[in-house]
């Protein structure tokens, strides 16, 4: 028995499947299947029932799964301990970004954590959020942060280190410019300018503006925040902003507003793959995350709130 048949057997345990398994570790179907019935072969006992619909656990495979989580555990810490102790981490993370986060806080955390493990290489790709989570979800990303609560908890380990409120956002001679706060049903007659569909706050904003009693207007669709604020300044439309950006924004070129019935809360976490070992690396860079963004939360008067343990 090899520290691979366990592997293999967790995989298809989690998923449920030998297919998806299989294309979940990048090998073909028939390597899963063959791996996992010389395991049975070798420990004398069914692990799986089969059938046409489904793959499910016996219950001596119940057990065993126990048994080999724990084994592949401590594998995992003995080699990252030694990574830890003679000699500097190295490796690669494939980190998923949305396009419309704050580009300023997330350049210094990658460049904080480059700066602490200078031997570990950080591959970035930039996405919407719901691009990000089936990335992740796929096995292409190891984590990603996304603009929204996470999605099920049985897939996804997660934390979330933001809740920043909508704000409206308009030209300064809009007729609403002077206003303390705006309810969304005034927006009814509103041009919108929104982000492209691939992001989850497109969902959301599209949502709440069905449940006020209209569908918006929409006159543009980008995935470029800065657009989006220009786009406001030449007065084609209105946009809703988390709040956190709107700060920076000048109220010379626009005005922001605070949403009020209903408060639209812009939430953003940090996930990562149930039921797929992370990489020494990759545990490194969400340990670094969870702190450096915690600290960032504070500072910025937002909540971290943890849904699932790092590890």
């Amino acid at each position: 028995m090899e520290m691979i048949h366990l592997q293999y057997f967790i995989a298809v345990a989690r998923h449920k499947s030998f297919s998806k398994a299989a294309a979940a570790s990048h090998v073909s179907q028939s390597v899963i299947s063959k791996l996992v019935k010389d395991l049975e072969r070798e420990v004398g006992l069914v692990l799986f029932e089969r059938t046409a619909k489904k793959v499910a656990l016996t219950d001596a495979g119940a057990l065993f799964l126990v048994e080999a989580d724990k084994l592949v555990t401590m594998f995992a810490n003995l080699t990252a301990g030694l990574d830890a102790k003679y000699r500097q981490p190295r490796g690669k993370v494939g980190i998923g970004l949305p396009l419309m986060a704050d580009a300023v806080a997330f350049a210094q955390l990658l460049g904080e954590f480059r700066s602490r493990y200078p031997e570990i290489e950080t591959e970035l790709h930039e996405a919407g959020s719901k691009k990000i989570e089936q990335a992740v979800r796929d096995g292409e990303l190891d984590a990603g942060i996304i603009c929204r609560q996470p999605g099920d908890p049985e897939i996804f380990g997660a934390f979330t280190f933001a809740h920043d409120p909508l704000q409206v956002v308009v030209h300064p001679r809009h007729r609403l410019a002077g206003r303390r706060e705006i309810s969304l049903a005034e927006l009814a007659r509103e041009p919108f300018i929104l982000s492209s569909s691939d992001f989850s706050l497109h969902d959301q904003i599209v949502k709440h503006c069905g449940q006020a009693g209209f569908q918006p207007q929409v006159v543009l669709e980008t995935s470029q925040r800065e657009l989006m604020v220009q786009t406001v300044a030449i007065d084609l439309g209105v946009a809703l902003i988390p709040k956190n950006v709107c700060d920076r924004l000048s109220p010379s070129l626009v005005r922001a507003i605070p949403l009020v019935n209903p408060e639209i809360i812009h939430s953003m976490s940090v996930i990562w793959r149930n039921g797929r070992p992370l990489s020494y690396a990759a545990q490194l860079y969400l340990d670094f995350a969870r702190g450096y963004l915690s600290e960032w939360s504070r500072r910025h008067d937002t909540v971290l709130a943890a849904t699932a343990p790092a590890g």
